[in-house]
C-alpha cells in the first residue's frame, strides 16, 4: 500500500522544519483516512469495544492532546476550546464495561459536525504552528518543542487504537478506502517446528542520548543473561489455533486459570474475536471486509487465550519474555529497516507467516517484528533509571500493576517511532490489539545451565 507507507521518524538532532511538518500532516492523514472510513454520523456515538469510549472521543482526542501538551509547555497561549479540551483529553483503561459505563455516565458528547470543525481548527492552528515556530536543535525530552513530537507519535499510536476499534464494527458501518490491500493467502501452512534459540546476554532500554523521540518506558537500561531455548519458528497460525478450538479448547477449564475463565465464561468466548463461525466453518473480520479464515496468517487473540493454548500444548509450553524476545530478535547487535518486516502500512492486514524471508532473523525465526504484536510473559515493568516524563506522568506508571502484559514487535499498521526497536507495549490481558503470540519451551537445565537472570558482566546491545 504504497500510497499510505509512513515516513521514517525524524533525527531530532537534525531535522528541519519541513521534515517535521511533513511528519505531523503524514501522521493527520493517516489517522483522518480512518475516521472518514466510518459510515453513518450514528457510528461515532458507538463504543464497539465495550472497553473504550464512544468513537466520537478518538475524533478529538489526538487533537485536543496536542493542543493540551503545547500550553502545557508555553508554546500555545490559550486553549482553543477548553471543554472540548477537558472531554477529549483522557482516555480510559477500565477493568470491566460497568467500570466504564460508570466512568462517562455524566459526559455530553457533542454533535458531530462541532467535533470534525474542532479537529479541522486544531490542524490549521498546528501547521500555521510549525512553519512559524523557531527550530532549535536538537529538540531534548526537556525542551518545549518535545511537546510537539509527543504529539505526533500520540497521534500515531491512536492510529493502531482506532483500527482496532472499528474493525469491531458491523461492517455496513465501515468503508474499506480505494487503495486499501489485504496480503494474500496461500492456503499452505508450513510445519511450525520449534526452533532453538542460542542464549546471550541483552541489554535492554533506550539510550537517553538517543536521537529519536522515546516515551518514558522506553528509556533506562537491564542487563540481562538469557538461558538458550526452542521457540516455534513462526507466529502461532489460525489453523495452528483451529485446532485448539475443535479439541474443545475453550470448554475445557484446565486450560485456563481463574480469572481468564472468569472472564470467558461471563462473555461467553468460543473463539478468537475475529472469527464467525457460519455453516459449520469460520469466516475472518478483517479490516473492513469479511473473508475465509486465513489459516497461514497469525492467530489474533488476547493475552488469555495465548496462555490457554499454551496449557493445552503441554506442561512446559509458554510465551516468550522481553529478554528472550530481544535476544532472538537483536542479538546478533544488527536491526533490520522497517521495510522488511509487515509494518508501516505494507499490507492492510497481517500476512502468511514466513511469506516476507526479510523478515526472517538470524535467530532463524520469522515475524518477530511486524504482522501482529506479540504477547510476552512479562508484566509491564519499569527499567531501572526510568523516569515518568513531566508532560505525561500516567503514560506507564500507572500500569506498573501485574495487570497488564506486555507486548513487542509490532504489527502491519504500526508506524512512527513504534515501529522502532526500543518501543515497549503493553495491555490488559482480555484486550484485543492486533496481537499474537508464539510458543516457547525450556531446554533441559541440567544441559543447558540455569535460566535467565540479570548480570552485570560481558554484554550486547539490543
Amino acid at each position: 500500500m504504497n500510497t499510505l507507507v509512513s515516513n521514517c521518524p525524524p533525527k531530532l538532532d537534525c531535522c528541519d522544519r519541513q521534515t517535521l511538518l511533513n511528519y505531523f500532516q503524514e501522521a493527520w492523514q493517516l489517522e483522518d483516512l480512518l475516521l472518514k472510513s466510518l459510515v453513518g454520523e450514528d457510528t461515532f456515538y458507538l463504543n464497539p469495544d465495550p472497553l473504550r469510549n464512544p468513537l466520537i472521543f478518538y475524533l478529538g482526542h489526538s487533537a485536543a492532546f496536542y493542543i493540551n501538551k503545547l500550553m502545557r509547555v508555553g508554546l500555545l497561549e490559550e486553549s482553543l476550546n477548553q471543554d472540548y479540551e477537558i472531554l477529549f483529553g483522557v482516555g480510559v483503561d477500565p477493568e470491566t464495561p460497568t467500570e466504564l459505563n460508570q466512568a462517562i455516565a455524566h459526559l455530553e458528547w457533542p454533535d458531530l459536525t462541532s467535533a470534525w470543525q474542532y479537529r479541522e481548527q486544531v490542524l490549521e492552528i498546528l501547521s500555521e504552528f510549525i512553519e512559524k515556530t523557531p527550530i532549535t536543535l536538537p529538540i531534548l525530552p526537556d525542551y518545549p518543542l518535545w511537546a510537539l513530537i509527543m504529539g505526533i507519535e500520540h497521534q500515531r499510536i491512536h492510529i493502531e487504537t482506532s483500527s482496532m476499534l472499528f474493525r469491531q464494527l458491523p461492517i455496513e458501518r465501515v468503508k474499506r478506502p480505494s487503495d486499501w490491500k489485504y496480503a494474500p493467502s496461500n492456503g499452505f501452512t508450513p510445519e511450525n517446528e520449534m526452533v532453538k534459540v542460542a542464549g546471550g546476554i541483552a541489554k535492554l532500554g533506550k539510550a537517553f542520548d538517543d536521537p529519536t523521540y522515546g516515551w518514558d518506558i522506553d528509556y533506562g537500561s537491564r542487563t540481562v543473561e538469557v538461558a538458550p531455548f526452542l521457540a516455534s519458528k513462526y507466529l502461532i497460525t489460525n489453523s495452528e489455533f483451529l485446532d485448539f478450538v475443535k479439541a474443545g479448547g475453550y470448554e475445557n477449564q484446565d486450560y485456563w486459570d481463574e480469572k481468564s475463565w472468569q472472564w470467558k465464561t461471563e462473555n461467553n468466548i468460543q473463539h478468537p474475536k475475529f472469527w464467525r463461525l457460519e455453516n459449520g466453518s469460520y469466516k475472518y473480520r478483517a479490516q473492513f471486509d469479511e473473508m475465509d479464515l486465513p489459516l497461514d496468517w497469525p492467530a489474533e487473540v488476547n493475552y488469555y487465550e495465548a496462555m490457554a493454548y499454551c496449557r493445552w500444548k503441554g506442561e512446559g509450553t509458554r510465551l516468550m519474555n522481553e529478554a528472550e524476545y530481544n535476544v532472538a530478535t537483536y542479538g546478533n547487535g544488527l536491526v533490520g529497516d522497517v521495510d522488511h518486516y509487515n509494518l508501516n502500512f505494507k499490507f492492510g492486514s497481517p500476512s502468511p507467516v514466513g511469506m516476507l524471508e526479510t523478515a526472517k532473523s538470524y535467530s532463524g525465526l520469522y515475524d518477530l517484528r511486524g504482522n501482529v504484536w506479540e504477547w510476552l510473559s512479562d508484566h509491564l515493568n519499569p527499567l531501572s533509571g526510568y523516569e515518568p516524563h513531566f508532560l505525561y506522568e500516567d503514560n506507564s506508571a500507572i500500569f506498573f500493576d501485574t495487570q497488564h502484559q506486555m507486548m513487542l514487535g509490532g504489527y502491519w499498521i504500526t508506524n512512527g517511532t513504534e515501529a522502532l526497536k526500543y518501543y515497549r507495549n503493553w495491555f490488559r490481558p482480555n484486550f484485543y490489539q492486533h496481537a499474537g503470540f508464539r510458543i516457547v519451551q525450556d531446554i533441559n537445565n541440567r544441559e543447558q545451565g540455569t535460566g535467565n537472570r540479570e548480570q552485570a558482566g560481558k554484554e550486547f546491545s539490543i
